[in-house]
C-alpha cells in the first residue's frame, strides 16, 4: 500500500509540474513514447558517466520530465533506434553499474558487497559533481518506477531516508570496527589499560592520518566513566562525519528528483525493495501470464511452450540474464509483471529450417535478439 501511495505522490508531483512520464517507466502510457521530451541527450558509449554529467546534471529538477536518449558508438556515429524507454533504461543501468563500481573510487563496498559513498570521493570537485549526478539518476529511476541493480549498505540507506544512524549500524559499515567496539564495551578490566584516547587513525593516500573525535581529543584519555561517549563519538565519526561531504553531494542530486519526505514512508529494508525489487526469484508463472505475443506466435505455439519450459529449468541468475537482455533490467517490477511497461512481448522471427529438425537435424541457426525499447524478445521459430 505504501508503494501505491509513493507512486501517487509522484503522479501528483508530475501533473503539477506539467511533465510526462518517462517512456518505459511504471506510469507511462503508449502515447508517452512520442511525447515531447524536456531534453534530448546524446552520449558517447565510451564516456557515459562524463557525458551524463555534462548533459543531465544541468537539467536540475526538470529531469523529472521525459529525457530522450541517443548513443554514439566508438566510430562517432549516432546509433539507429527510437528511445521508447529502453535506451533510457540502458543509460540508467550503465550509470549505476559504472558509477557504483568500487574500482571507480566514488563508492566502496563492505564485506558483504553492499555499497556506500567513499569518504575520499568528496576530495575533488569532479568527484562531488559525479556523486550528485549519480544521486540524481538514481532518484530519476525511483521517480519513474524503474528497478535498479543497487544494494545499499543499511547505514547508507538510513542516510537516504533521513533517519538517525546508531552504533547498531556499524556492522553494515565495518565488521572489524564493530567487534572492536563490542570488546571495549565488554572489557572487564580498567579501560584506561587499553591506552585509548579520543582519536582514530585512517590511511589517506598512503599516509596514516589521525583525527580527533572531540576538540583536543589527543589529550582526552578513555576511561570507564567516558567510554560510552567515546564509542558514540567513534560511531558518529565513521557513520556521519567521515562521509558528510560525499553524502551531501549524493543527496543534493537525489532530492532534485525525489522529495525526501516521500521516502519516509519506508524503512531501510523497504527502501532496498523499492530500489531493486529485492533478491527474490523471478516468478515464471507471473511472467508467462502477463506476456504478449506477436508476429504469429501465441501462448500455444510450440516454440513459445519450449521457451517457458527452458525458463523454468534455468537458474535464478540465468532468468535474470534473459530478463535484462530484453528489458535492460534483471528484475521485474516490484508489484509483478502486470506493471511492466511496455508489457513483455515474444515476437516471432520467421526462419526456414529443415523439416527433419523435428527429428534432430540442424535447427534454425539464427540467435534471438531483443528490442529493449519495447521489452520485446525476437525469437526465431525453432
Amino acid at each position: 500500500e505504501r508503494v501505491k501511495i509513493f507512486r501517487e505522490l509522484i503522479k501528483a508531483d508530475r501533473l503539477k509540474a506539467g511533465y510526462r512520464p518517462q517512456a518505459g517507466g511504471a506510469d507511462a502510457a503508449h502515447g508517452d513514447t512520442f511525447a515531447r521530451p524536456v531534453a534530448q541527450v546524446t552520449l558517447r558509449r565510451e564516456s557515459v558517466l562524463e557525458d551524463t554529467l555534462t548533459s543531465v546534471l544541468p537539467l536540475g529538477t526538470t529531469a523529472r520530465g521525459r529525457i530522450l536518449v541517443k548513443f554514439v558508438n566508438a566510430a562517432g556515429q549516432e546509433e539507429a533506434g527510437i528511445d521508447a524507454g529502453g535506451l533510457f533504461k540502458e543509460l540508467l543501468s550503465q550509470v549505476t553499474e559504472q558509477g557504483l563500481d568500487p574500482n571507480r573510487g566514488l563508492f566502496q563496498s563492505n564485506a558483504t558487497g553492499l555499497i556506500y559513498p567513499s569518504p575520499r570521493a568528496g576530495d575533488t570537485h569532479e568527484g562531488i559533481l559525479l556523486l550528485e549526478m549519480i544521486g540524481m539518476m538514481i532518484g530519476k529511476g525511483m521517480y519513474e518506477g524503474i528497478l535498479q541493480d543497487i544494494n545499499m549498505a543499511p547505514f547508507f540507506a538510513a542516510h537516504v531516508l533521513g533517519t538517525a544512524r546508531t552504533i547498531d549500524d556499524i556492522p553494515s559499515l565495518d565488521e572489524d570496527l564493530a567487534r572492536s567496539i563490542v570488546q571495549i564495551l565488554e572489557y572487564e578490566g580498567d579501560v584506561a589499560d587499553l591506552c585509548l584516547d579520543f582519536t582514530c587513525s585512517e590511511e589517506i593516500y598512503g599516509e596514516l592520518v589521525t583525527r580527533e573525535l572531540v576538540a583536543g581529543g589527543r589529550d582526552v584519555e578513555v576511561t570507564a566513566a567516558n567510554k560510552l561517549f567515546y564509542v558514540f563519538s567513534l560511531a558518529d565519526y565513521h557513520l556521519n562525519r567521515r562521509i558528510a561531504t560525499p553524502m551531501l553531494a549524493f543527496m543534493r542530486g537525489l532530492t532534485k528528483i525525489i522529495n525526501q519526505r516521500w521516502l519516509r514512508l519506508f524503512n531501510v529494508t523497504e527502501l532496498s525493495l523499492l530500489l531493486s525489487g529485492g533478491e527474490s526469484a523471478i516468478d515464471v508463472d507471473d511472467w508467462e501470464l502477463h506476456t504478449r505475443y506477436s508476429g504469429g506466435y501465441s501462448s500455444s505455439s510450440a516454440t513459445v511452450r519450449n521457451f517457458w519450459r527452458v525458463m523454468r529449468k534455468f537458474t535464478p541468475k540465468q532468468r535474470q540474464d534473459v530478463l535484462k537482455f530484453v528489458t535492460s533490467s534483471p528484475r521485474p517490477p516490484l508489484q509483478g509483471f502486470k506493471h511492466l511497461n511496455p508489457p513483455f512481448v515474444i515476437h516471432k522471427v520467421r526462419c526456414e529450417a529443415s523439416m527433419f529438425a523435428y527429428f534432430g537435424a540442424t535447427d534454425v541457426r539464427r540467435l534471438p535478439s531483443a528490442s529493449t525499447c519495447f521489452n520485446m524478445l525476437k525469437l526465431p521459430n525453432y
